[in-house]
């Protein structure tokens, strides 16, 4: 697993920011001598393992068991549940919901009519997260895991979310065929003098496969990938209960599901805002 490590420092604090090239990662700078300052943590999710349609046997990804191991499930009442791709020091790494999410879009490779498609998904999830997402137009740019930062910075680039292929994009190269959307995150925080440690995720990048026919709306299309794929981008994991949308393969369900429902509502404004130190 590659690593890009860059030292810089501050008067607030001496940070070492490393992003791996694959997986799900939390890098720690050392500590100075004496130092009572934060320091840094870096880390990303992703990509999105395999989501797939009906029938397909789901594979083992590559960060499974990363991922796997950082994450938490919930229950709520109905059997429902939920899980958080990224937990750190006992809460999910989300956005700072009372900051609005940027967001562009690359739908030159995507059905007519696409686009509408996908401000309808953000649209969902930003009502039940709670949060404000402005859309900044279309781009060219081709959604690849190189769009992400691999540093804390003072601004970052919006969540990009479009179409392309595997001979396009790394995300979803080497991907089987039933593959439909790839997702990657990054976040970037602090651990406080006191061992804390708190995080917010500044950017993602979302791929979906254009070779796959798919309907714009209704059970099993455009609609519900984007939905899946943008809760993954706000936190959300996959879940082993096959009715819900944040299942590993594809259901026929036309939105949301109560478990996908209450995970995104902890991971919004109802869980207060996020303040990373320093950032």
């Amino acid at each position: 697993m590659s690593l890009s490590v860059s030292i810089r420092r501050t008067a607030a604090a001496t940070a070492v920011l490393g992003l791996a090239a694959l997986g799900l990662v939390g890098g720690l700078a050392p500590a100075l001598a004496g130092s009572d300052a934060p320091r840094s943590l870096v880390g990303g999710s992703g990509p999105d393992p395999a989501f797939k349609r009906v029938g397909e046997v789901t594979r083992t990804a590559r960060t499974a068991s990363t991922t796997t191991s950082a994450a938490r499930s919930g229950t709520t009442a109905g059997s429902t549940s939920y899980s958080f791709s990224t937990v750190l020091d006992g809460s999910p790494v989300r956005w700072d919901p009372c900051t609005p999410i940027r967001w562009t879009s690359n739908t030159s490779r995507g059905p007519a009519g696409g686009l509408d498609v996908l401000k309808s998904a953000v649209a969902r999830v930003a009502s039940l997260t709670g949060t404000t997402w402005e859309y900044v137009g279309s781009t060219t740019t081709v959604p690849r895991a190189g769009y992400l930062p691999t540093r804390a910075q003072q601004s970052y680039p919006p969540v990009l979310i479009g179409w392309t292929d595997a001979a396009s994009s790394d995300l979803l190269a080497g991907q089987t065929a039933s593959v439909l959307g790839m997702t990657r995150t990054a976040w970037f925080g602090v651990q406080m003098p006191d061992g804390g440690k708190i995080a917010a995720t500044r950017a993602a990048v979302i791929a979906l496969d254009r070779t796959d026919a798919l309907p714009l709306t209704g059970a099993t299309s455009w609609k519900t990938v984007a939905l899946h794929e943008i809760a993954h981008a706000v936190g959300l994991g996959h879940v082993s209960d096959k009715t819900q949308l944040m299942a590993t393969v594809l259901p026929a369900v036309t939105d949301l599901q109560a478990g996908d429902q209450a995970g995104l509502q902890l991971l919004g404004r109802s869980s207060g805002c996020v303040t990373v130190p320093g950032a």
